[in-house]
C-alpha cells in the first residue's frame, strides 16, 4: 500500500507540473487574430536574456498586404498610449501575392525592465490599416510583453526547482493520506508530517532560492504582497499561507501530543488536508507569470491571507471551548 500511495503522489505531482508548464505565460506561443479583413499569425517571443537580441517576426494576410509597410511600435512605459509608442519598420523576409511575413531584431537591456509592443500595418502613405494587439484585449487594446530577464546560476536554478518540486509531492502524499483520514478513519499524523515539510519545502523555495531566483532574473528581491504584486510571488505566499494554517492546526498530532493544540477533529483536519491540493490546484491554474492590476493583487491576496487568519482564530477559540 505504501507503494501505492508513492506512486499515486508522483503521478498527480508530475501532472501539477505539468498544468504549470503548459499553462505558463512565459512561453512562447502561437498567435492569430483577424481585423479589417487582414489575418496576422505569429510565435510569441515572452524574454530574451539581458544585452542579446530577439527577432520577433509575423506573417500578414489579406488584400493590399503585398503593396504595405509593416511598423513594430513599442515602449518601456506601458502608461503610454499606444500611438506614441516608437515605431520600427520591420524588414520583409518572405512575400507572396496579398502575404509576406516581416521581422524585426529586438536587443534587450538591463534585465528587469519589460517592453510593451504591438504591430500596426500601413499602406504607401503611411495611413493605418490594421493593428495586431493581444487578441484577447478588451475593452482596450492589450500590447504584447517582452521581457529582459538575467542569467541564474545553475545551482540556484535547479535547487528552487528541487524545492517546488518537493513542496507539490509532499502536499500530494498528504492528500492521500488526507483520503484515507476521511474515509476511513485513519490516523492523521502521516498527513500532518507532510503537511509540515510540505510547508518547510514551499519556504525554502520561495525564500531563501526564490529571492536569489528574482535577484538574478529579474534584477528584484521578494514581490509579494505587501513588497511587490508580482503574480508568481504572490502564488507561492498564498500556498505557504495555507500549508502554515493547515500545520498549526493539527500540531499536536504532528508532534504526537507533546506541543502545542490540535485546532479541529482528525476528520477536519482530514478535510484541510484535501482542500491542501485543491488549494494548490487553484494557485497553479493561474497561468504562470500573468499578472493582475496592484488593486486586485492586493485585495485577493489580503483577502485570502484575512480569510486563513479567520479560520485559524475560529478554531482556536472552540479548541479552548
Amino acid at each position: 500500500m505504501k507503494i501505492l500511495r508513492v506512486a499515486i503522489a508522483t503521478v498527480l505531482t508530475i501532472l501539477m507540473l505539468y498544468v504549470a508548464q503548459t499553462n505558463s505565460k512565459g512561453q512562447p506561443e502561437f498567435v492569430t487574430h483577424t481585423t479589417n479583413n487582414i489575418v496576422f499569425s505569429m510565435t510569441s517571443v515572452p524574454k530574451a536574456l539581458e544585452d542579446s537580441t530577439a527577432t520577433i517576426s509575423l506573417t500578414a494576410e489579406g488584400p493590399g498586404v503585398g503593396a504595405s509597410a509593416m511598423r513594430f511600435r513599442s515602449s518601456e512605459d506601458r502608461t503610454a498610449a499606444l500611438p506614441m509608442y516608437t515605431a520600427t519598420d520591420m524588414r520583409v523576409t518572405a512575400a507572396e501575392g496579398d502575404a509576406a511575413t516581416f521581422a524585426v531584431d529586438v536587443t534587450a537591456g538591463k534585465r528587469g525592465v519589460k517592453l510593451w509592443y504591438y504591430f500596426e500595418l500601413v499602406d504607401l502613405s503611411g495611413a493605418t490599416l490594421a493593428t495586431f494587439v493581444q487578441p484577447d484585449s478588451n475593452p482596450e487594446p492589450e500590447p504584447f510583453l517582452f521581457k529582459y530577464i538575467g542569467t541564474v546560476p545553475l545551482v540556484v536554478l535547479i535547487l528552487h526547482i528541487v524545492f517546488i518540486f518537493a513542496t507539490v509531492f509532499c502536499i500530494s502524499m498528504a492528500t492521500v493520506h488526507a483520503f484515507r483520514v476521511v474515509v476511513a478513519k485513519a490516523d492523521p499524523r502521516p498527513m500532518m508530517v507532510f503537511l509540515f515539510w510540505g510547508m518547510v519545502t514551499c519556504f525554502i523555495g520561495m525564500i531563501p532560492f526564490g529571492i536569489p531566483m528574482n535577484y538574478y532574473a529579474f534584477d528584484c528581491f521578494w514581490e509579494g504582497v505587501p513588497f511587490g504584486t508580482d503574480a508568481t510571488d504572490n502564488k507561492t505566499q498564498l500556498l505557504f499561507v495555507y500549508l502554515l494554517f493547515a500545520t498549526l492546526a493539527g500540531f499536536r498530532t504532528y508532534t504526537q501530543g507533546k506541543i502545542g493544540r490540535d485546532l479541529f477533529a482528525p476528520r477536519t483536519l482530514g478535510l484541510i488536508g484535501l482542500a491542501s491540493f485543491a488549494v494548490m490546484l487553484f494557485i497553479y491554474l493561474i497561468p504562470h507569470s500573468i499578472q493582475f492590476s496592484a488593486g486586485f493583487t492586493y485585495a485577493f491576496c489580503y483577502a485570502w491571507i484575512g480569510v486563513v487568519a479567520l479560520l485559524y482564530v475560529i478554531g482556536l477559540v472552540k479548541s479552548r471551548a
